[in-house]
């Protein structure tokens, strides 16, 4: 095996445990042992088409947003992340609108698998601040989490 179908392999098989499907793919995964990181960078494939987020008509790709970057599930105690650049469509209605990743909510910092497991964590804790610290961030952002497990109901 090649060192290019070596890392081919390796995408695939995040792309996988992430539930990532075309028009989206895992382009590479990469273990950063000194920082004791998998970073995956996922990309909506170019040529696919793309849908407003609001209405669901397909637009034109009008362009792709910053990149952004959502914690996910940690792999053999290593943090994960996965980093991408949102597209942005143009629609009729609603002008330029970014698209919202099949793996995060919209506005979300964290995947939604990271999410469920968060709120699982905050169920067993005997507080915030416990959960905070088993899951490796700050208070706000579990709360944040936590306002929006909330509101999903």
């Amino acid at each position: 095996m090649t060192e290019r179908e070596a890392e081919e392999a390796v995408a695939a098989h995040y792309g996988m445990l992430l539930g990532i499907q075309s028009p989206w793919r895992v382009k590479r995964a990469k273990l950063e042992i000194a920082r004791r990181l998998v970073d995956i960078e996922v990309e909506h494939e170019q040529g696919r088409p793309v849908r407003c987020p609001q209405c669901r008509r397909e637009c034109r790709r009008h362009d792709h947003g910053p990149e952004r970057t959502w914690r996910h599930l940690d792999v053999m105690e290593f943090t994960t992340q996965v980093r991408a650049c949102l597209p942005r469509c143009a629609c009729e209605e609603h002008k330029v609108v970014t698209l919202v990743p099949p793996w995060a909510g919209p506005g979300s910092r964290f995947t939604l698998m990271f999410e469920a497991f968060a709120v699982q964590v905050l169920l067993a804790s005997a507080s915030l601040t416990q959960a905070a610290e088993l899951l490796r961030l700050d208070w706000d952002s579990v709360q944040r989490i936590m306002d929006r497990a909330v509101t999903r109901g």
